[in-house]
């Protein structure tokens, strides 16, 4: 009997070395997997197995110095130049592409969105790929009631087919998120006259949604570069139409309403043909959070920032850096 308890003794200790042996192996040596399994004389897979559960017995400790998400004194340095409730900058290495900002936007500040979100809200939603991301990205921050939050699309879609940006999809999967309640623009974001938006914003499906938005307390909103928008890659806005625009000096749109570099609102041929809030709704929102990112989304979120139409901004650190530079040069 006392000799079964010392072999069980033994072939625990004996396991206890290989993991320390295999974690040694992997983490100081920085030999592969398959040079550790002819080293030990085991496959692989028993490899793997034995290093994860080095780390799950606490053998491997891995240790990382605190990384800070965010640019706290750029943060407040844009609320005070611009006048802001707030701004959630998230820092970023190097240089990397616009699709890089978008998920790393997303990704990181999501946290910090769910926080701004409480029970009972009216939430609005809009539509472009860095907000995209972020829906996708955002949990609830506590136990919120089924039920307990409206989302409400905000502007039409602006194509035809199915895509992850859509401001219908957002809406979908915000409410998903959220276990909130979805309601649907079902229309177009840009019609061919002004006749046939009247008629959409007074039918029974649209009316009631419309109806919302001047209860709204906190709108989420991409913004488009004026030749980079949706509106544009959706084929709403001609490449031609968006040319011309930038040509007259606008910068960008917000829920499909176009606007110069000081945020100022400016007429065009597709003004009072827009399925969705208005921009005189969207401004009395109590919350307006810009999301964006990118070299292209300088100048558009300079101008929603002069013309205090959000007044909440995300974005990542480089595009930030530019936008205080753009702001400081005049």
């Amino acid at each position: 009997m006392v000799q079964e308890i010392v072999g069980s003794d033994e072939q625990e200790s004996g396991q206890d070395e290989q993991l320390l042996q295999a974690a040694h192996l992997y983490y100081v040596d920085n030999l592969t997997q398959a040079e550790i399994a002819r080293v030990l004389g085991v496959s692989r897979p028993t490899v793997s197995r034995l290093l994860t559960r080095a780390r799950d017995e606490g053998i491997v400790q891995v240790t990382i110095r605190p990384w800070k998400v965010r640019d706290e004194a750029l943060e407040q340095q844009f609320v005070q130049l611009f006048g802001l409730k707030g701004a959630i900058i998230v820092r970023g290495v190097g240089v990397y592409s616009s699709a890089a900002a978008r998920k790393l936007i997303g990704y990181c500040a999501a946290p910090y969105v769910a926080e701004l979100i409480h029970q009972n809200e009216i939430v609005g939603i809009g539509q472009g790929r860095t907000l995209a991301e972020l829906a996708a990205a955002i949990r609830p921050s506590s136990a919120l009631p089924p039920q307990a939050l409206r989302i409400v699309q905000l502007l039409g879609d602006v194509a035809p087919h199915h895509s992850e940006t859509l401001s219908h999809e957002l809406t979908r999967l915000l409410a998903s998120r959220l276990d909130g309640q979805a309601y649907y623009l079902s229309a177009p974001a840009i019609v061919e006259s002004k006749t046939l938006r009247d008629i959409l914003i007074n039918s029974d499906t649209i009316r009631p949604v419309c109806a919302m938005y001047q209860r709204v307390q906190l709108a989420l909103v991409g913004i488009g570069a004026v030749e980079d928008s949706p509106l544009v890659l959706g084929g709403l806005v001609s490449p031609e139409q968006a040319s011309q625009m930038h040509r007259e000096g606008i910068v960008g749109d917000i829920c499909g309403h176009f606007y110069d570099q000081d945020g100022m609102l400016r007429a065009t041929v597709f003004s009072n043909r827009t399925v969705g809030i208005g921009w005189d709704e969207l401004r009395q929102c109590p919350t307006v959070v810009c999301v964006a990112g990118g070299p292209e989304k300088v100048l558009p979120i300079l101008g929603v920032l002069r013309g205090k139409v959000v007044n909440y901004l995300i974005t990542d650190r480089l595009t930030a850096l530019e936008v205080i530079k753009r702001q400081t040069d005049g």
